[in-house]
């Protein structure tokens, strides 16, 4: 912002704009570019969560299937090592149970983070073009008023060089009309010494 700029909207006490119309476009679209970044960043977190949240499941699914698989081995032995299977078949299936809960309740959560970091970004990036959209308002009022006082300051000017016109026409006209006469008195005189002659 220039210094001539904001010393003649503290003398006209505020008609001048404080900053141009360029200047409020140029915040304006920085504002919109942050608030674009900020929905690119939420994006990505919320892709991010959702790759480690679809981690998590995989790897649930893999516990519960190696856990079967332990189990139908533990299954097929027999006597002491059969007893002996059992028991850690259920030790698994107990760990299998105590650790789902614990990943899904991550998955949730990381869910409940990527969801409200969602939220802020849609609510930040409306209310940036909300701000956009009134300076951009604010401009084109402030332009037009602008137009229109430079329009009344002009007419009188305006008025006053037609005026000058007028007369400089209508002195143009008379001198033209001098001219005519002495240029045909003079022709009529050299008419009159040729026929003498």
């Amino acid at each position: 912002m220039g210094l001539v700029r904001k010393t003649l909207s503290i003398s006209t006490l505020g008609i001048v704009n404080f900053r141009s119309k360029k200047e409020l476009l140029k915040r304006a679209e920085s504002a919109h570019r942050s608030a674009s970044e900020e929905l690119a960043r939420e994006h990505a977190a919320r892709a991010a969560a959702e790759a480690r949240i679809s981690a998590a499941q995989r790897r649930t699914k893999a516990a519960e299937l190696q856990a079967l698989h332990a189990a139908k081995q533990a299954a097929k032995l027999r006597g002491r090592k059969g007893r002996k299977g059992r028991s850690v078949l259920e030790r698994l299936t107990e760990a299998v149970a105590a650790a789902e809960p614990v990943v899904r309740a991550q998955a949730e959560q990381t869910g409940r983070k990527g969801r409200k970091a969602a939220k802020q970004a849609r609510k930040a990036a409306q209310e940036t073009a909300a701000k956009a959209r009134v300076e951009a308002r604010k401009g084109g009022r402030t332009a037009k008023a602008l137009a229109d006082d430079a329009r009344r300051a002009a007419e009188p000017y305006v008025d006053r060089a037609a005026e000058v016109a007028r007369d400089l026409s209508h002195d143009a006209a008379e001198r033209a009309h001098h001219v005519r006469e002495e240029v045909e008195g003079r022709i009529g005189s050299v008419k009159t010494r040729k026929r003498e002659k």
